[in-house]
Protein backbone atom coordinates (compact mmCIF):
# COMPACT_ATOMS: atom_id res chain seq x y z
CA UNK A 1 0.00 0.00 0.00
CA UNK A 2 1.35 3.65 -1.18
CA UNK A 3 0.90 6.26 1.62
CA UNK A 4 0.77 9.58 0.13
CA UNK A 5 0.91 13.04 1.75
CA UNK A 6 -3.15 12.92 2.02
CA UNK A 7 -4.66 9.50 2.58
CA UNK A 8 -6.76 7.78 4.30
CA UNK A 9 -4.63 5.79 6.79
CA UNK A 10 -2.35 9.05 7.36
CA UNK A 11 -5.58 10.17 8.84
CA UNK A 12 -6.11 7.89 10.74
CA UNK A 13 -2.92 7.91 12.39
CA UNK A 14 -3.63 11.55 13.12
CA UNK A 15 -6.88 10.70 15.02
CA UNK A 16 -4.84 10.96 17.87
CA UNK A 17 -3.41 14.18 17.78
CA UNK A 18 -6.36 15.77 15.86
CA UNK A 19 -8.74 15.17 19.30
CA UNK A 20 -6.03 16.51 21.90
CA UNK A 21 -5.81 19.46 19.50
CA UNK A 22 -9.49 19.84 20.19
CA UNK A 23 -9.45 19.54 23.68
CA UNK A 24 -6.78 21.68 24.22
CA UNK A 25 -8.13 24.33 22.50
CA UNK A 26 -12.35 23.61 24.02
CA UNK A 27 -13.11 27.28 25.53
CA UNK A 28 -12.64 29.22 21.71
CA UNK A 29 -14.15 26.38 20.03
CA UNK A 30 -17.24 26.04 22.39
CA UNK A 31 -17.96 28.66 24.68
CA UNK A 32 -19.91 30.87 22.59
CA UNK A 33 -22.15 28.07 21.96
CA UNK A 34 -22.64 27.29 25.76
CA UNK A 35 -23.30 30.20 26.47
CA UNK A 36 -26.46 30.21 24.05
CA UNK A 37 -27.66 27.05 24.78
CA UNK A 38 -27.07 27.86 28.78
CA UNK A 39 -30.05 30.41 28.31
CA UNK A 40 -32.33 28.25 26.48
CA UNK A 41 -34.76 26.19 28.04
CA UNK A 42 -33.99 22.38 26.73
CA UNK A 43 -35.96 19.35 27.18
CA UNK A 44 -35.39 17.28 24.47
CA UNK A 45 -32.29 16.81 21.83
CA UNK A 46 -32.68 15.90 18.53
CA UNK A 47 -29.21 15.20 16.29
CA UNK A 48 -29.43 14.87 12.47
CA UNK A 49 -27.47 13.83 10.05
CA UNK A 50 -26.37 11.36 7.44
CA UNK A 51 -23.50 8.61 6.92
CA UNK A 52 -20.46 9.39 9.04
CA UNK A 53 -22.29 12.64 10.59
CA UNK A 54 -25.10 9.94 11.62
CA UNK A 55 -22.50 7.90 12.83
CA UNK A 56 -21.03 10.06 15.10
CA UNK A 57 -24.72 11.05 16.59
CA UNK A 58 -25.11 7.36 17.24
CA UNK A 59 -21.52 7.29 19.16
CA UNK A 60 -22.18 10.39 21.05
CA UNK A 61 -25.73 10.07 22.26
CA UNK A 62 -25.00 7.76 25.32
CA UNK A 63 -22.94 10.25 26.86
CA UNK A 64 -24.83 13.26 25.79
CA UNK A 65 -27.91 11.93 27.53
CA UNK A 66 -26.58 11.06 30.45
CA UNK A 67 -24.96 14.15 31.36
CA UNK A 68 -27.89 16.43 30.20
CA UNK A 69 -30.21 13.99 31.83
CA UNK A 70 -32.33 14.63 28.91
CA UNK A 71 -33.38 12.55 26.22
CA UNK A 72 -31.36 12.60 22.92
CA UNK A 73 -32.41 11.58 19.12
CA UNK A 74 -30.08 10.87 16.80
CA UNK A 75 -32.12 11.01 13.21
CA UNK A 76 -31.77 10.95 9.18
CA UNK A 77 -32.48 13.98 8.13
CA UNK A 78 -34.93 13.03 5.80
CA UNK A 79 -37.14 11.29 8.97
CA UNK A 80 -36.50 14.40 10.65
CA UNK A 81 -38.02 16.21 7.75
CA UNK A 82 -41.06 14.59 8.23
CA UNK A 83 -41.48 14.06 11.71
CA UNK A 84 -44.19 16.05 14.80
CA UNK A 85 -42.57 17.58 17.40
CA UNK A 86 -44.82 18.52 20.10
CA UNK A 87 -42.41 19.53 22.32
CA UNK A 88 -41.48 23.42 21.55
CA UNK A 89 -38.33 23.11 23.54
CA UNK A 90 -36.82 20.73 21.03
CA UNK A 91 -32.76 21.68 20.09
CA UNK A 92 -31.73 19.99 16.76
CA UNK A 93 -28.11 19.65 15.74
CA UNK A 94 -27.70 19.49 12.22
CA UNK A 95 -24.55 17.73 11.30
CA UNK A 96 -22.72 18.06 8.26
CA UNK A 97 -18.97 17.43 7.94
CA UNK A 98 -18.62 18.98 4.15
CA UNK A 99 -21.57 21.41 5.47
CA UNK A 100 -22.88 20.59 1.85
CA UNK A 101 -25.75 17.59 3.46
CA UNK A 102 -29.21 18.60 1.35
CA UNK A 103 -31.40 16.80 3.74
CA UNK A 104 -29.51 17.91 6.73
CA UNK A 105 -30.14 21.85 5.56
CA UNK A 106 -33.88 21.48 5.14
CA UNK A 107 -34.18 19.33 8.73
CA UNK A 108 -32.68 22.40 10.06
CA UNK A 109 -35.24 24.37 8.19
CA UNK A 110 -37.95 22.51 9.23
CA UNK A 111 -36.65 23.31 12.72
CA UNK A 112 -36.09 26.79 12.32
CA UNK A 113 -39.76 27.13 10.81
CA UNK A 114 -40.99 25.12 13.72
CA UNK A 115 -39.39 27.87 16.02
CA UNK A 116 -37.06 25.31 17.49
CA UNK A 117 -33.32 26.07 18.96
CA UNK A 118 -30.73 25.01 16.17
CA UNK A 119 -26.72 24.27 15.68
CA UNK A 120 -24.75 23.79 12.53
CA UNK A 121 -21.75 21.51 12.79
CA UNK A 122 -19.27 21.11 10.20
CA UNK A 123 -15.81 21.05 9.85
CA UNK A 124 -15.88 23.67 6.46
CA UNK A 125 -16.09 26.94 6.94
CA UNK A 126 -18.17 29.09 4.09
CA UNK A 127 -20.53 26.84 3.46
CA UNK A 128 -24.37 26.52 3.12
CA UNK A 129 -25.08 25.12 6.04
CA UNK A 130 -23.80 27.53 8.36
CA UNK A 131 -27.09 29.81 7.65
CA UNK A 132 -29.26 27.47 8.25
CA UNK A 133 -29.19 27.66 12.27
CA UNK A 134 -28.98 29.82 15.00
CA UNK A 135 -25.81 28.93 15.79
CA UNK A 136 -22.68 27.74 14.15
CA UNK A 137 -20.30 24.96 15.74
CA UNK A 138 -17.19 23.75 13.84
CA UNK A 139 -15.19 20.58 14.30
CA UNK A 140 -11.88 22.03 14.32
CA UNK A 141 -9.26 19.74 12.21
CA UNK A 142 -7.13 20.38 9.38
CA UNK A 143 -8.59 19.50 5.81
CA UNK A 144 -9.39 15.92 5.35
CA UNK A 145 -8.95 14.84 1.68
CA UNK A 146 -9.58 11.68 0.96
CA UNK A 147 -13.31 10.86 0.69
CA UNK A 148 -13.66 8.12 2.71
CA UNK A 149 -13.26 10.40 6.39
CA UNK A 150 -11.83 8.70 9.24
CA UNK A 151 -10.28 11.44 11.12
CA UNK A 152 -13.44 13.37 10.39
CA UNK A 153 -15.45 10.37 12.22
CA UNK A 154 -13.64 10.38 15.38
CA UNK A 155 -13.45 14.47 15.36
CA UNK A 156 -17.19 14.53 15.06
CA UNK A 157 -17.79 12.36 18.53
CA UNK A 158 -15.75 14.38 20.00
CA UNK A 159 -16.99 17.91 19.02
CA UNK A 160 -20.90 16.05 20.22
CA UNK A 161 -19.42 14.82 23.30
CA UNK A 162 -17.18 17.80 24.47
CA UNK A 163 -20.79 20.27 23.74
CA UNK A 164 -23.00 17.74 25.85
CA UNK A 165 -19.99 17.72 28.77
CA UNK A 166 -19.78 21.65 28.37
CA UNK A 167 -22.81 22.04 28.53
CA UNK A 168 -23.60 19.94 31.53
CA UNK A 169 -20.95 21.65 33.64
CA UNK A 170 -21.91 24.81 32.95
CA UNK A 171 -25.34 24.07 34.28
CA UNK A 172 -24.07 22.33 37.04
CA UNK A 173 -25.40 18.98 36.04
CA UNK A 174 -21.51 17.40 36.61
CA UNK A 175 -18.86 18.64 38.76
CA UNK A 176 -15.73 19.75 37.54
CA UNK A 177 -14.11 16.45 38.68
CA UNK A 178 -15.85 14.66 36.31
CA UNK A 179 -15.55 16.28 33.90
CA UNK A 180 -12.23 16.12 34.24
CA UNK A 181 -12.31 12.44 34.08
CA UNK A 182 -14.66 12.15 31.32
CA UNK A 183 -12.06 14.12 29.15
CA UNK A 184 -8.94 12.31 30.42
CA UNK A 185 -11.08 8.73 29.42
CA UNK A 186 -11.70 10.11 25.53
CA UNK A 187 -8.11 11.04 24.95
CA UNK A 188 -7.20 7.76 26.98
CA UNK A 189 -9.31 6.11 24.27
CA UNK A 190 -7.84 8.18 21.21
CA UNK A 191 -4.08 8.15 22.38
CA UNK A 192 -4.89 4.15 21.45
CA UNK A 193 -5.91 5.07 17.99
CA UNK A 194 -2.47 4.86 15.95
CA UNK A 195 -1.13 1.45 17.99
CA UNK A 196 -4.45 0.15 17.09
CA UNK A 197 -3.56 1.45 13.42
CA UNK A 198 -0.32 -0.47 13.03
CA UNK A 199 -1.39 -3.17 14.84
CA UNK A 200 -4.47 -3.72 12.21
CA UNK A 201 -2.50 -3.36 9.54
CA UNK A 202 -0.05 -6.25 10.74
CA UNK A 203 -3.53 -8.36 11.10
CA UNK A 204 -4.34 -7.33 7.65
CA UNK A 205 -1.22 -8.40 6.31
CA UNK A 206 -0.90 -11.97 8.22
CA UNK A 207 -4.67 -12.94 6.63
CA UNK A 208 -4.03 -10.91 3.36
CA UNK A 209 -4.21 -14.24 1.37
CA UNK A 210 -8.05 -14.77 2.70
CA UNK A 211 -9.11 -11.91 3.03
CA UNK A 212 -8.81 -10.18 -0.30
CA UNK A 213 -10.91 -13.18 -1.68
CA UNK A 214 -13.83 -11.71 0.47
CA UNK A 215 -16.75 -10.33 -1.82
CA UNK A 216 -19.61 -10.76 1.05
CA UNK A 217 -19.25 -8.86 4.24
CA UNK A 218 -20.88 -8.82 7.45
CA UNK A 219 -19.96 -7.17 10.88
CA UNK A 220 -21.88 -7.77 13.72
CA UNK A 221 -21.76 -5.55 16.57
CA UNK A 222 -23.87 -4.69 19.60
CA UNK A 223 -24.07 -2.00 22.61
CA UNK A 224 -21.45 0.68 22.89
CA UNK A 225 -19.78 -0.68 19.45
CA UNK A 226 -23.02 0.06 17.57
CA UNK A 227 -21.86 3.51 15.82
CA UNK A 228 -18.61 1.59 14.98
CA UNK A 229 -20.03 -1.29 13.16
CA UNK A 230 -21.97 1.27 11.20
CA UNK A 231 -19.60 3.32 10.12
CA UNK A 232 -17.14 0.48 9.70
CA UNK A 233 -19.35 -0.63 6.78
CA UNK A 234 -19.76 2.39 5.51
CA UNK A 235 -16.05 2.96 5.30
CA UNK A 236 -15.67 -0.53 3.55
CA UNK A 237 -18.29 -0.07 1.04
CA UNK A 238 -16.74 3.34 -0.08
CA UNK A 239 -13.59 1.56 -0.45
CA UNK A 240 -13.49 -2.11 -1.34
CA UNK A 241 -17.07 -1.47 -3.41
CA UNK A 242 -18.65 -4.88 -2.72
CA UNK A 243 -21.29 -5.90 -0.84
CA UNK A 244 -21.14 -4.68 2.76
CA UNK A 245 -24.10 -4.84 5.12
CA UNK A 246 -23.96 -4.77 9.24
CA UNK A 247 -26.22 -6.05 11.79
CA UNK A 248 -26.59 -5.86 15.74
CA UNK A 249 -25.94 -9.28 17.17
CA UNK A 250 -29.77 -9.87 18.06
CA UNK A 251 -31.38 -8.63 15.17
CA UNK A 252 -28.76 -10.70 12.98
CA UNK A 253 -30.09 -13.62 14.76
CA UNK A 254 -33.46 -13.36 13.60
CA UNK A 255 -33.32 -14.50 10.31
CA UNK A 256 -30.85 -12.97 8.30
CA UNK A 257 -28.21 -15.74 9.87
CA UNK A 258 -30.55 -18.08 6.50
CA UNK A 259 -28.58 -16.35 4.19
CA UNK A 260 -24.69 -17.32 5.54
CA UNK A 261 -22.73 -19.83 3.79
CA UNK A 262 -18.99 -21.09 3.10
CA UNK A 263 -18.57 -17.77 1.03
CA UNK A 264 -19.51 -15.54 3.52
CA UNK A 265 -17.22 -13.07 5.60
CA UNK A 266 -17.83 -11.89 9.00
CA UNK A 267 -16.55 -9.48 11.30
CA UNK A 268 -17.42 -9.13 15.17
CA UNK A 269 -17.16 -6.49 17.04
CA UNK A 270 -16.43 -8.41 20.34
CA UNK A 271 -16.27 -5.26 22.94
CA UNK A 272 -15.97 -6.03 26.65
CA UNK A 273 -19.62 -6.70 28.21
CA UNK A 274 -22.81 -8.83 29.00
CA UNK A 275 -23.44 -9.60 25.10
CA UNK A 276 -19.75 -10.86 24.49
CA UNK A 277 -19.83 -14.23 25.18
CA UNK A 278 -23.27 -14.54 22.84
CA UNK A 279 -20.97 -12.84 20.08
CA UNK A 280 -18.41 -15.59 20.27
CA UNK A 281 -21.18 -17.99 20.44
CA UNK A 282 -22.59 -17.26 17.37
CA UNK A 283 -19.05 -17.25 15.51
CA UNK A 284 -18.63 -20.95 16.72
CA UNK A 285 -21.72 -21.66 14.98
CA UNK A 286 -20.54 -20.37 11.99
CA UNK A 287 -17.30 -21.30 11.60
CA UNK A 288 -18.69 -24.80 12.82
CA UNK A 289 -21.94 -25.21 11.03
CA UNK A 290 -21.61 -22.69 7.88
CA UNK A 291 -17.96 -22.94 7.51
CA UNK A 292 -17.88 -19.10 6.79
CA UNK A 293 -14.85 -17.22 7.37
CA UNK A 294 -15.15 -15.30 10.80
CA UNK A 295 -12.81 -12.76 11.99
CA UNK A 296 -13.13 -11.36 15.69
CA UNK A 297 -11.92 -8.28 16.95
CA UNK A 298 -11.71 -7.90 20.74
CA UNK A 299 -9.39 -7.10 23.33
CA UNK A 300 -8.97 -11.19 24.55
CA UNK A 301 -6.21 -12.81 23.26
CA UNK A 302 -7.40 -16.03 21.40
CA UNK A 303 -4.28 -17.44 20.18
CA UNK A 304 -5.91 -17.31 16.71
CA UNK A 305 -4.13 -15.37 14.03
CA UNK A 306 -7.38 -14.65 12.08
CA UNK A 307 -8.52 -12.76 15.17
CA UNK A 308 -7.59 -9.08 15.71
CA UNK A 309 -6.36 -9.07 19.39
CA UNK A 310 -5.54 -5.58 20.99
CA UNK A 311 -5.42 -4.47 24.84
CA UNK A 312 -8.69 -1.48 24.20
CA UNK A 313 -9.82 0.50 26.77
CA UNK A 314 -12.94 -0.57 26.51
CA UNK A 315 -14.49 2.07 28.00
CA UNK A 316 -18.07 1.95 28.04
CA UNK A 317 -18.48 5.71 26.85
CA UNK A 318 -15.79 5.91 24.02
CA UNK A 319 -15.36 2.34 22.51
CA UNK A 320 -16.30 3.17 18.89
CA UNK A 321 -13.41 5.41 18.42
CA UNK A 322 -11.11 2.44 19.35
CA UNK A 323 -13.23 -0.76 17.72
CA UNK A 324 -13.98 1.07 13.98
CA UNK A 325 -9.95 1.25 13.16
CA UNK A 326 -9.61 -1.89 12.41
CA UNK A 327 -12.19 -1.74 9.97
CA UNK A 328 -11.27 1.66 8.63
CA UNK A 329 -7.95 0.00 7.85
CA UNK A 330 -9.03 -3.13 6.66
CA UNK A 331 -11.20 -0.73 4.56
CA UNK A 332 -7.75 1.25 2.98
CA UNK A 333 -5.20 -1.42 2.97
CA UNK A 334 -7.81 -4.01 0.98
CA UNK A 335 -9.04 -1.34 -1.81
CA UNK A 336 -5.35 -1.22 -2.66
CA UNK A 337 -5.07 -4.47 -2.91
CA UNK A 338 -8.19 -4.82 -5.11
CA UNK A 339 -6.53 -1.77 -7.32
CA UNK A 340 -9.09 0.80 -5.94
CA UNK A 341 -7.99 4.12 -5.16
CA UNK A 342 -10.15 4.73 -1.97
CA UNK A 343 -8.90 8.07 -1.72
CA UNK A 344 -10.91 9.12 -5.15
CA UNK A 345 -14.46 9.05 -5.31
CA UNK A 346 -15.36 6.45 -7.99
CA UNK A 347 -18.14 9.42 -9.32
CA UNK A 348 -16.61 12.58 -8.32
CA UNK A 349 -20.10 14.31 -9.81
CA UNK A 350 -22.38 12.03 -7.73
CA UNK A 351 -23.84 14.56 -5.48
CA UNK A 352 -24.30 16.83 -8.08
CA UNK A 353 -26.56 14.37 -10.18
CA UNK A 354 -28.54 13.06 -7.13
CA UNK A 355 -28.80 17.04 -5.77
CA UNK A 356 -27.79 15.55 -2.53
CA UNK A 357 -25.81 18.54 -1.85
CA UNK A 358 -26.01 22.36 -1.73
CA UNK A 359 -23.05 23.87 -3.89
Amino acid sequence: MENKKWDMYTYILESKDAVRDIVDHQEEIFDEVVDYLANQHIEQIYIIGSGTSYHAAVAAKPLVEKVLGIKVYQSYPIDFKDERIFNKNTLVIGISHAGMSASTIYGLDKAREEGLMTIAVTAEKGTPILEHADKQLFIEMPVEHAGPKTKGYICSIVTLDLLGLRLALRLNKITKDAFDDYVARMVKTSDNIPLIAEKALNWYQENKEELIQCRRLYIIGYENCTSAMLEGTLKISESVRYSTQCYELEEFMHGIYHCIDQDTYMFYLGSAGQYYERCKKLKRYFEIERNSHCFLISSEDTHDSRNFYFPFVNDIDFSSMEYVVPLQVFARTCSSDLGIDANIPSDPEFHKKMASYIF
